[in-house]
């Protein structure tokens, strides 16, 4: 697998450079925001972006009689993006890999590593509507859906990892409803329902749509997917939206992501989402809530082994709010709740996380120096000596085009 990995690296860094060249009236060029640009005319363009975060934990875990202190040095995240059009500007593509360690585990313990994060076809049918095939981000909750590189923390809050829908493979499609000055936006997909572990067919398909309203009009450079508010609206800017991804009989015990369940025993489950962000002049607050249900019984069993594993039934709440400091730096304070249904409370058990985050901003999100301290405990409360309450501290940077 590191080979495999090593040699797509390179083959992927090695082609685009001479793409351009190889078409007669091509031409490549650098772009502060579309990366390095190949096009040629109306019939081709591709646009190649990179990024890396690198990042270094302390985390000091209290235990009933020990506890634990630990260091590490990572590289979260490590990705390779390639989108563009081919023949026409309506037809259109986007390829996103992630070489990291974290980036190709599927999280299933059957699947094999994979760096395949999308790849989708799509195509404009008119200016407002498009559509897509193959593997993306499905339409839920705001969290998931912006990008891990326009990101105000290191990490995103633990609301998200329990009830995030990630990615699918199928079918897509997003309309965006001008009326007035004010914006609609609405988003839909069928998809397997297997995540990126797709490849185990099951009779039942995921349901998932999304409708968003911005009353006061667009956000500047589609902000409403982008956090903080680096560019300091002049004026308020609001987004406010729903969502709704209902997985029929759901192969993995985090409807598309976690372990599979055993023995083929799918759950039908409906995760419902609620979220907000609005920006003002530097100051920005979003906040997320998720729940998750399960039609019946949550738990699945197998009959032979007796092995025994539970849906994530329950809620969650996310809300962080930052402020610029000057031109380039920033203030971030957040906090998250992840609470189990009882059904479910000897699977999985109640979580709050902290975060307090400091930001540079090099090139806006592009390039960044991140350092936050985090404080996370258990249903017994807050406390650093409490058994299984964690602190520590993340420090990052990130560099990418």
């Amino acid at each position: 697998m590191q080979t495999g990995t090593a040699t797509l690296l390179a083959l992927s860094l090695w082609w685009v450079p001479f793409t351009a060249p190889a078409q007669e009236g091509g031409r490549v060029h650098l772009d502060p925001d579309d990366g390095l640009v190949v096009e040629q005319d109306s019939t081709f363009r591709l646009e190649f972006h990179f990024r890396m975060q690198d990042r270094v934990t302390y985390r000091h875990t209290a235990g009933a009689g020990k506890s634990t202190d630990d260091v590490g040095f990572m590289v979260r995240r490590f990705r390779l993006k390639f989108d563009g059009f081919v023949l026409s500007p309506r037809l259109g593509y986007k390829l996103q890999l992630g070489l990291s360690e974290r980036d190709m585990t599927i999280g299933d313990e059957a699947s094999m590593p994979s760096p395949l994060l999308d790849a989708l076809v799509l195509y404009r049918l008119a200016d407002n509507t498009q559509v897509g095939f193959g593997q993306g981000k499905l339409p839920g909750g705001r969290q998931a859906l912006v990008s891990s590189g326009e990101m105000e923390l290191p990490e995103r809050p633990v609301a998200n990892s329990a009830f995030t829908m990630d990615r699918d493979i199928g079918f897509f499609a997003w309309q965006q409803l001008p009326m007035g000055a004010q914006r609609l936006h609405v988003m839909a997909a069928i998809t397997q329902g297997e995540g990126r572990a797709a490849g185990h067919p099951n009779a039942g398909l995921c349901y998932t749509g999304r409708v968003e309203w911005l009353p006061f009009g667009a956000f500047s450079a589609d902000g409403e997917y982008v956090e903080g508010d680096l560019v300091r609206e002049p004026a308020p800017k609001l987004a406010l939206a729903v969502a709704y991804s209902g997985n029929d009989r759901a192969q993995r015990a985090r409807a598309p992501l976690g372990p599979r369940l055993p023995g083929g025993l799918g759950r039908t489950t409906g995760t419902f989402f609620a979220d907000a962000i609005v920006k003002l002049k530097g100051w920005s607050w979003q906040s997320e809530f998720n729940r998750r249900l399960v039609d019946g019984d949550p738990w699945a069993t197998d009959t032979i082994t007796q092995e025994s594993i539970a849906v994530n039934e329950g809620w969650g709440l996310s809300s962080q709010v930052s402020c610029m400091l000057g031109e380039c730096s920033q203030v971030v304070l957040r906090w998250s709740t992840v609470r189990p249904d009882d059904a479910v409370h000897l699977a999985y058990t109640g979580r709050d996380e902290t975060m307090l985050g400091f930001n540079h901003y090099l090139h806006m999100h592009r390039i960044k120096l991140q350092a936050a301290l985090f404080h996370e405990w258990g249903p017994e409360g807050p406390g650093p000596d409490l058994p299984g309450n964690a602190f520590g501290a993340m420090f990052q940077v990130e560099l990418g085009i």
